[in-house]
């Protein structure tokens, strides 16, 4: 096992090394939109999302993503599920492709897989509630544009889904159905190097 940490690691270290990469950090707030399920349960929330990625060459960058997504208005009162307020924080790995045309703005296209934590609590009765905690593969599929303010600062806009594979928990509205939500964010990303 530590044999393969660290073959991983020089291999990471020598295509860095190979590709001439650039390093890139990226924060921003954003909007959070459930769909499926957690649509007919919860309203729209905010969420906060940070991302390093390492570009190869001008046009692919492979990296990580995190967002923390807060869904925390009840939709429906009269269902079962009253009061319900959700956390969910995927942490993704990341492929982009990007910088295809001439200019400062420059579109892009993100695919993202890995883990998604989620907690879901709710009221069953006016003295008794439930919290769900669960751990399940996600997917992101996400497109962008960016503004090349500077050599190094470069504000940008995304959307995309965040796809959850396990579905809702059991009882919630189609839950035999993929869930998640869909967002919109913007923020800033800064060049390393």
């Amino acid at each position: 096992m530590k044999r393969t940490r660290i073959t991983s690691l020089i291999c990471f270290l020598a295509l860095t090394t190979l590709c001439k990469a650039q390093w890139e950090l990226d924060l921003g707030p954003g909007v959070a939109m459930p769909i499926t399920s957690y649509n007919e349960v919860v309203k729209t929330g905010w969420l906060l999302q940070a991302g390093a990625k390492i570009r190869l060459n001008s046009r692919f960058a492979v990296g990580l993503k995190t967002q923390f997504a807060r869904l925390q208005k009840d939709k429906n009162p009269n269902d079962a599920f009253d009061q319900t307020r959700m956390t969910i924080t995927p942490f993704l790995v990341i492929a982009e492709y990007g910088n295809f045309l001439n200019g400062k703005l420059q579109p892009y296209f993100t695919g993202g897989l890995g883990i998604g934590f989620f907690n879901i609590n709710y009221e069953n009765s006016p003295t008794q509630g439930k919290s769900i905690n669960n751990v399940s593969f996600t997917m992101m599929p996400q497109i962008g544009m960016k503004y090349a303010a500077s050599k190094n600062v470069v504000p940008f806009i995304e959307s995309g889904l965040i796809l959850i594979a396990d579905g809702p928990p059991i009882g919630f509205p189609k839950s035999d159905q993929i869930t998640g939500y869909a967002f919109i964010a913007a923020g800033v990303l800064y060049r390393l190097k």
